[in-house]
Protein backbone atom coordinates (compact mmCIF):
# COMPACT_ATOMS: atom_id res chain seq x y z
CA UNK A 1 0.00 0.00 0.00
CA UNK A 2 1.60 3.29 -1.06
CA UNK A 3 0.82 6.63 0.61
CA UNK A 4 -1.27 7.45 -2.10
CA UNK A 5 -3.53 4.56 -2.10
CA UNK A 6 -3.63 4.86 1.62
CA UNK A 7 -5.25 8.46 1.23
CA UNK A 8 -7.95 7.37 -1.40
CA UNK A 9 -8.42 4.46 0.17
CA UNK A 10 -9.33 5.98 4.25
CA UNK A 11 -11.06 8.72 2.30
CA UNK A 12 -13.52 6.67 0.14
CA UNK A 13 -14.33 4.69 3.93
CA UNK A 14 -14.77 7.65 6.06
CA UNK A 15 -17.04 9.37 3.20
CA UNK A 16 -18.55 6.69 2.24
CA UNK A 17 -18.55 6.98 -1.65
CA UNK A 18 -16.20 7.96 -4.16
CA UNK A 19 -17.61 11.11 -5.03
CA UNK A 20 -17.22 12.51 -2.35
CA UNK A 21 -14.32 10.99 -1.61
CA UNK A 22 -13.17 13.06 -4.75
CA UNK A 23 -14.70 16.34 -4.04
CA UNK A 24 -12.57 15.66 -0.73
CA UNK A 25 -9.61 15.26 -1.83
CA UNK A 26 -10.12 17.35 -5.13
CA UNK A 27 -9.31 14.74 -7.14
CA UNK A 28 -11.73 13.02 -10.08
CA UNK A 29 -13.43 10.42 -9.38
CA UNK A 30 -11.99 8.20 -12.38
CA UNK A 31 -8.64 8.57 -10.52
CA UNK A 32 -9.80 7.19 -6.85
CA UNK A 33 -11.59 4.25 -8.61
CA UNK A 34 -8.08 3.72 -10.76
CA UNK A 35 -6.28 3.83 -7.51
CA UNK A 36 -8.40 1.80 -5.08
CA UNK A 37 -8.59 -1.01 -7.76
CA UNK A 38 -4.79 -1.07 -8.31
CA UNK A 39 -4.29 -1.34 -4.35
CA UNK A 40 -6.80 -4.55 -4.26
CA UNK A 41 -5.02 -5.98 -7.03
CA UNK A 42 -1.60 -5.45 -5.12
CA UNK A 43 -3.34 -6.75 -1.95
CA UNK A 44 -5.61 -9.40 -3.64
CA UNK A 45 -8.29 -8.65 -1.83
CA UNK A 46 -11.92 -7.33 -1.92
CA UNK A 47 -11.76 -3.71 0.44
CA UNK A 48 -15.18 -2.55 -1.43
CA UNK A 49 -18.05 -4.24 -3.08
CA UNK A 50 -19.77 -2.49 -5.78
CA UNK A 51 -23.23 -1.88 -6.96
CA UNK A 52 -23.76 0.48 -9.82
CA UNK A 53 -22.85 3.78 -8.12
CA UNK A 54 -22.78 2.46 -4.59
CA UNK A 55 -19.60 1.43 -2.56
CA UNK A 56 -19.78 -0.78 0.35
CA UNK A 57 -16.19 -2.04 3.09
CA UNK A 58 -15.92 -4.55 3.12
CA UNK A 59 -14.80 -6.63 6.64
CA UNK A 60 -11.76 -6.29 5.62
CA UNK A 61 -11.31 -3.19 4.91
CA UNK A 62 -12.88 -1.60 8.20
CA UNK A 63 -10.40 -4.34 9.91
CA UNK A 64 -7.23 -2.71 8.02
CA UNK A 65 -8.25 1.25 8.72
CA UNK A 66 -5.87 1.71 11.58
CA UNK A 67 -3.05 0.49 9.41
CA UNK A 68 -3.38 2.47 6.65
CA UNK A 69 -3.87 5.49 8.96
CA UNK A 70 -0.31 4.75 11.15
CA UNK A 71 1.03 4.10 7.56
CA UNK A 72 -0.51 7.91 6.37
CA UNK A 73 1.16 9.53 9.54
CA UNK A 74 4.45 8.35 9.53
CA UNK A 75 4.56 8.76 5.92
CA UNK A 76 3.68 12.19 6.76
CA UNK A 77 5.58 12.44 9.67
CA UNK A 78 9.02 11.35 7.45
CA UNK A 79 7.70 14.20 4.89
CA UNK A 80 8.09 17.02 7.26
CA UNK A 81 11.35 15.64 8.93
CA UNK A 82 12.84 16.31 5.86
CA UNK A 83 11.71 19.61 5.20
CA UNK A 84 13.39 20.39 8.47
CA UNK A 85 16.32 19.25 7.90
CA UNK A 86 16.28 21.34 4.17
CA UNK A 87 15.52 24.40 6.41
CA UNK A 88 18.21 24.16 8.92
CA UNK A 89 15.88 23.32 11.55
CA UNK A 90 17.28 19.51 13.83
CA UNK A 91 14.80 16.67 13.95
CA UNK A 92 16.99 15.98 16.85
CA UNK A 93 19.04 17.84 19.08
CA UNK A 94 20.59 15.83 22.18
CA UNK A 95 21.59 18.43 24.71
CA UNK A 96 23.91 18.36 28.28
CA UNK A 97 23.30 21.14 29.98
CA UNK A 98 24.28 22.03 34.50
CA UNK A 99 21.56 23.19 36.50
CA UNK A 100 23.01 26.38 37.73
CA UNK A 101 20.25 27.85 36.79
CA UNK A 102 16.88 26.66 38.30
CA UNK A 103 14.77 23.74 36.94
CA UNK A 104 11.67 26.21 36.48
CA UNK A 105 13.63 28.27 33.75
CA UNK A 106 14.68 24.65 31.84
CA UNK A 107 11.23 23.43 31.86
CA UNK A 108 9.71 26.58 30.59
CA UNK A 109 12.67 26.89 28.04
CA UNK A 110 11.91 23.26 26.74
CA UNK A 111 8.22 23.89 26.23
CA UNK A 112 8.87 26.98 24.11
CA UNK A 113 11.48 25.25 22.41
CA UNK A 114 8.73 22.05 21.22
CA UNK A 115 6.09 25.04 20.93
CA UNK A 116 7.75 26.88 18.24
CA UNK A 117 9.91 23.02 16.40
CA UNK A 118 7.49 20.68 17.36
CA UNK A 119 8.53 17.98 15.04
CA UNK A 120 12.11 18.47 16.77
CA UNK A 121 13.27 15.44 19.23
CA UNK A 122 15.12 16.83 22.16
CA UNK A 123 16.92 14.72 24.59
CA UNK A 124 18.50 16.68 27.73
CA UNK A 125 21.31 15.12 29.66
CA UNK A 126 21.92 16.76 33.56
CA UNK A 127 25.53 16.78 34.65
CA UNK A 128 28.48 18.47 36.54
CA UNK A 129 29.87 21.51 34.45
CA UNK A 130 33.30 19.96 35.17
CA UNK A 131 31.95 17.51 32.39
CA UNK A 132 29.86 18.99 29.36
CA UNK A 133 33.10 19.85 27.72
CA UNK A 134 34.13 16.08 27.44
CA UNK A 135 30.40 15.17 26.02
CA UNK A 136 31.00 17.62 23.57
CA UNK A 137 33.96 16.44 22.90
CA UNK A 138 33.48 12.75 22.45
CA UNK A 139 30.00 13.81 20.38
CA UNK A 140 27.44 12.44 23.39
CA UNK A 141 25.84 15.30 22.67
CA UNK A 142 25.45 18.00 20.13
CA UNK A 143 25.62 20.86 22.38
CA UNK A 144 26.25 22.19 25.88
CA UNK A 145 25.55 24.86 28.28
CA UNK A 146 26.56 25.33 31.59
CA UNK A 147 29.65 27.16 33.47
CA UNK A 148 33.08 26.88 32.13
CA UNK A 149 34.89 25.23 35.14
CA UNK A 150 37.21 23.12 32.77
CA UNK A 151 40.65 23.96 33.35
CA UNK A 152 41.99 22.61 30.05
CA UNK A 153 39.15 21.91 26.81
CA UNK A 154 39.57 19.43 23.72
CA UNK A 155 40.65 21.56 20.85
CA UNK A 156 37.52 20.49 19.12
CA UNK A 157 35.56 22.29 21.26
CA UNK A 158 34.15 25.05 20.32
CA UNK A 159 33.29 27.79 23.84
CA UNK A 160 31.00 30.62 23.42
CA UNK A 161 30.18 32.80 26.50
CA UNK A 162 26.94 33.58 26.70
CA UNK A 163 26.88 35.91 30.17
CA UNK A 164 28.39 36.23 33.36
CA UNK A 165 27.26 34.93 35.95
CA UNK A 166 28.33 35.49 39.74
CA UNK A 167 29.10 32.81 42.68
CA UNK A 168 28.25 33.46 45.86
CA UNK A 169 29.80 32.14 48.76
CA UNK A 170 26.90 31.21 51.39
CA UNK A 171 25.86 29.42 54.58
CA UNK A 172 22.82 28.74 56.36
CA UNK A 173 21.65 31.41 58.76
CA UNK A 174 22.22 29.16 61.37
CA UNK A 175 25.73 27.82 60.24
CA UNK A 176 28.27 28.80 62.76
CA UNK A 177 30.02 30.89 59.77
CA UNK A 178 27.29 33.33 59.53
CA UNK A 179 27.83 34.75 62.72
CA UNK A 180 31.39 35.81 61.84
CA UNK A 181 31.57 39.86 61.32
CA UNK A 182 34.35 39.13 58.96
CA UNK A 183 35.84 35.03 57.74
CA UNK A 184 38.98 34.51 57.11
CA UNK A 185 40.81 31.44 55.11
CA UNK A 186 41.45 29.32 58.18
CA UNK A 187 37.73 29.75 59.05
CA UNK A 188 36.66 28.17 55.85
CA UNK A 189 39.10 25.24 56.08
CA UNK A 190 37.73 24.49 60.13
CA UNK A 191 34.13 24.44 58.38
CA UNK A 192 32.47 21.63 55.90
CA UNK A 193 33.01 22.74 52.33
CA UNK A 194 29.89 21.42 49.83
CA UNK A 195 31.16 21.34 46.39
CA UNK A 196 31.04 19.66 43.07
CA UNK A 197 31.53 16.21 42.38
CA UNK A 198 32.37 14.91 38.62
CA UNK A 199 34.05 12.72 37.00
CA UNK A 200 37.38 13.80 35.50
CA UNK A 201 38.58 13.00 32.27
CA UNK A 202 40.64 9.80 33.95
CA UNK A 203 36.94 8.55 34.51
CA UNK A 204 37.33 9.11 38.46
CA UNK A 205 34.55 10.55 40.87
CA UNK A 206 36.95 13.94 42.24
CA UNK A 207 35.73 16.41 44.37
CA UNK A 208 35.74 20.36 43.39
CA UNK A 209 37.85 21.51 45.78
CA UNK A 210 39.24 24.65 46.30
CA UNK A 211 40.63 24.97 49.99
CA UNK A 212 40.72 21.79 51.84
CA UNK A 213 39.84 17.99 52.40
CA UNK A 214 37.24 18.96 55.07
CA UNK A 215 34.10 18.74 52.16
CA UNK A 216 31.18 16.88 50.84
CA UNK A 217 31.25 16.81 46.97
CA UNK A 218 27.50 16.57 45.09
CA UNK A 219 26.95 16.17 41.40
CA UNK A 220 24.48 19.20 41.30
CA UNK A 221 24.17 22.53 42.43
CA UNK A 222 20.28 21.81 43.86
CA UNK A 223 21.63 19.28 45.96
CA UNK A 224 24.40 21.41 47.60
CA UNK A 225 22.12 24.00 47.84
CA UNK A 226 19.77 21.58 49.97
CA UNK A 227 22.50 20.78 51.54
CA UNK A 228 23.76 24.23 52.91
CA UNK A 229 20.12 24.97 53.89
CA UNK A 230 19.74 21.87 56.43
CA UNK A 231 23.21 23.29 57.80
CA UNK A 232 25.82 20.62 56.50
CA UNK A 233 28.52 23.44 55.44
CA UNK A 234 29.11 26.03 53.29
CA UNK A 235 29.73 26.64 49.46
CA UNK A 236 29.48 28.77 46.48
CA UNK A 237 26.28 28.60 44.81
CA UNK A 238 24.92 30.53 41.07
CA UNK A 239 22.98 33.78 42.05
CA UNK A 240 20.14 32.65 39.47
CA UNK A 241 19.65 29.06 42.40
CA UNK A 242 19.48 31.78 45.38
CA UNK A 243 16.55 34.31 45.44
CA UNK A 244 17.04 37.76 46.80
CA UNK A 245 14.13 36.66 49.36
CA UNK A 246 16.00 33.48 51.25
CA UNK A 247 19.28 35.95 51.54
CA UNK A 248 18.59 36.91 55.27
CA UNK A 249 15.97 34.24 55.79
CA UNK A 250 17.84 30.90 54.77
CA UNK A 251 21.14 32.02 53.49
CA UNK A 252 23.54 34.26 54.76
CA UNK A 253 26.41 35.70 51.99
CA UNK A 254 29.65 35.49 53.92
CA UNK A 255 31.53 38.10 53.98
CA UNK A 256 35.05 37.35 52.64
CA UNK A 257 37.98 38.65 50.04
CA UNK A 258 36.68 35.45 48.38
CA UNK A 259 33.13 35.73 48.67
CA UNK A 260 31.96 36.66 45.02
CA UNK A 261 33.71 34.56 41.91
CA UNK A 262 32.30 35.36 38.24
CA UNK A 263 32.66 32.29 35.97
CA UNK A 264 31.30 32.80 32.16
CA UNK A 265 28.00 30.87 31.42
CA UNK A 266 28.81 28.73 27.99
CA UNK A 267 27.60 27.26 25.39
CA UNK A 268 30.11 24.57 23.88
CA UNK A 269 29.51 22.81 20.61
CA UNK A 270 31.74 20.80 18.41
CA UNK A 271 33.87 22.71 16.08
CA UNK A 272 33.03 21.39 12.86
CA UNK A 273 29.05 21.00 13.66
CA UNK A 274 26.88 24.02 12.29
CA UNK A 275 24.24 25.12 14.79
CA UNK A 276 20.72 24.80 13.54
CA UNK A 277 17.42 26.88 14.74
CA UNK A 278 16.66 25.23 17.37
CA UNK A 279 19.99 25.44 19.11
CA UNK A 280 20.11 29.35 17.87
CA UNK A 281 16.99 30.05 19.92
CA UNK A 282 18.06 28.06 23.05
CA UNK A 283 20.92 30.73 22.97
CA UNK A 284 18.55 33.45 22.84
CA UNK A 285 16.20 32.28 25.57
CA UNK A 286 19.68 31.52 27.36
CA UNK A 287 20.96 35.18 26.50
CA UNK A 288 17.57 36.91 27.50
CA UNK A 289 17.00 34.75 31.02
CA UNK A 290 20.84 35.94 32.06
CA UNK A 291 20.37 39.37 31.42
CA UNK A 292 19.18 40.21 34.61
CA UNK A 293 21.51 38.95 36.40
CA UNK A 294 24.60 41.07 34.82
Amino acid sequence: MRPSQAEVFLAVLEEGSIADAARRLHRSRTTLSALLASLEDELNARLFERSGKSITPTDLAWAIQPDAIRLLQAYHQIVRRCELERGGIETTLRLARDDSLPETFWLEAMRALKDRFPMTGISVYLAPPQELPTLVANQTVDIAFGLNLTKVIDPNVYLEPLAGLRLMMISSTNHPLARLPEIQRDDLIAHTQITLAFVDHEEELVPDVILSTNYLALTQYELIRDAVEANAGWAWLPQPLVSSESIGTQYKVLKTAEGLLWKDFCGFHFSSNTKGKVALKLEEILVSYLSQFH
